[in-house]
């Protein structure tokens, strides 16, 4: 009889003994499987957190007569890992439709002025992320925005103007464009300010504009600040050393990476429990598997004795010992696919309570996950077999028949 049918055989003779294998081999891969789906859903959102971050290295020049320059912007685009570049520009415009606030009776032009300030992304990088300012209508800009404007609601109300309405900014020389309001704000310190500070310093003449028009009405692209945006917070310092280098200097640079690093420290650390329970569940599972097939196997010694007395190969015994377990492992992968999604579901829940960051990750069954947990599951049935088995392969048949006659 052939080793294979002799092993489907035993199987199906021992129904009890393989039920209970199957089950702990069952359990076992079970566990894997579950495991390994937390560590590559915990790997997904860590690859989405860099994205989602908005991790930046900001560039600010310590000069005025040294501006971040478009063919310095242009470097900084190229280097690796930069996703978006928030250039900030700063100038003063008069009105040719509308008046500033101002409690000043000063005749200086100043008094007569309004600041100017651009972004790419007004809603980043700005004073609507550090500062107390808050959008009480309309949208932020945006790299696709033109000729627009966000202006506060106190100078909107003065002269009458809403979202959708238009004001025109003329420079010293005479340039002017016409931007359209697509948003009001407050500032929440304004009756903090002196009356006697002049219109152009005053919070309520701040309008943020975005560079599209700034560009146009200046005729420069160069700004004072620049936020570089990366995709690999990991290498922050490391980006932060180029950009030093290419702008020398003229700039002081500062990373900023809080956010990723806060979100960051709880996904580790369950990363660090799930790999702690994959090693723990891999020398358990083998310890008790091959203690178990162990015990099996010194009740088998006088029927593989005579078996190799016979003459059948040493090889074909260990063969049959691995089609035994193997029938029953890959049984279990089977059980384990259907097991395994509610058994991560429930260790995520488990570890996610434990932490006080709000972490979602998005279990789900992937063919790397059955690859890993046939290569990790595998190895464990065949380490038990093994040890198992080796102990009355390298004893002398006559010895153990002997043995056990005695």
């Amino acid at each position: 009889m052939a080793f294979y049918q002799r092993a489907f055989l035993y199987l199906w003779r021992k129904r009890g003994k393989s039920l209970l294998l199957l089950l702990i081999i069952l359990f076992v891969n079970t566990m894997i499987l579950s495991t390994n789906m937390i560590l590559h859903a915990t790997e997904e959102t860590k690859a989405s957190m860099q994205e989602k971050s908005k991790s930046k290295v900001v560039c600010e020049i310590t000069d005025a007569d040294a501006q971040i320059t478009a063919q310095d912007l242009e470097k900084m685009k190229s280097l690796p890992h930069v996703t978006s570049i928030n250039r900030m520009g700063e100038n003063s415009a008069f009105l040719n439709n509308a008046i500033p606030v101002t409690a000043s009776g000063s005749e200086e032009d100043a008094n007569w002025m309004v600041k100017l300030s651009s972004y790419d992304e007004l809603e980043y990088d700005s004073p609507f992320v550090d500062r107390p300012y808050k959008l009480t209508k309309g949208h932020f800009l945006t790299a696709g925005s033109k000729n627009s404007a966000v202006v506060h609601a106190d100078f909107a109300e003065k002269n009458g103007l809403t979202v959708g309405d238009e004001i025109d900014v003329e420079i010293e020389g005479g340039k002017s464009t016409t931007l359209k309001i697509t948003g009001l704000y407050r500032a929440g310190n304004e009756r903090k300010q002196d009356e006697a500070t002049l219109a152009v310093h005053r919070l309520e003449n701040q309008i943020f504009i975005d560079n599209t028009a700034y560009i146009e009405l200046f005729d420069e692209d160069d700004f004072y600040k620049a936020a570089v945006y990366t995709d690999e917070p990991e290498h922050l310092e490391i980006l932060a050393d180029d950009l030093q280098t290419l702008l020398g200097d003229k700039t002081s640079i500062k990373g900023s990476d809080a956010l990723y690093r806060q979100m960051k420290a709880p996904l580790e650390q369950i990363t660090k429990v799930v790999e702690f329970m994959l090693i723990l569940t891999f020398i358990t599972g083998t310890a008790v598997i091959s203690l178990l097939l162990c015990m099996w196997t010194k009740t088998r010694q006088k029927e593989m004795a005579v078996f190799i007395s016979m003459g059948e190969g040493k090889i074909k015994i260990f063969l049959q010992a691995i089609l035994e377990s193997a029938t029953l492992f890959l049984i279990s992968v089977m059980a384990a696919c259907g097991l395994g999604t509610y058994t991560a579901e429930l260790l995520q829940k488990m570890l996610v309570s434990s932490s006080t960051a709000q972490i979602s990750l998005q279990i789900s069954l992937q063919s790397q996950d059955m690859a890993l947990l046939l290569a990790i599951g595998g190895a464990v049935v065949l380490i038990s077999v093994f040890l198992s088995v080796l102990p009355i392969l390298k004893t002398n048949p006559r010895e153990t028949l002997s043995r056990m006659e005695g």
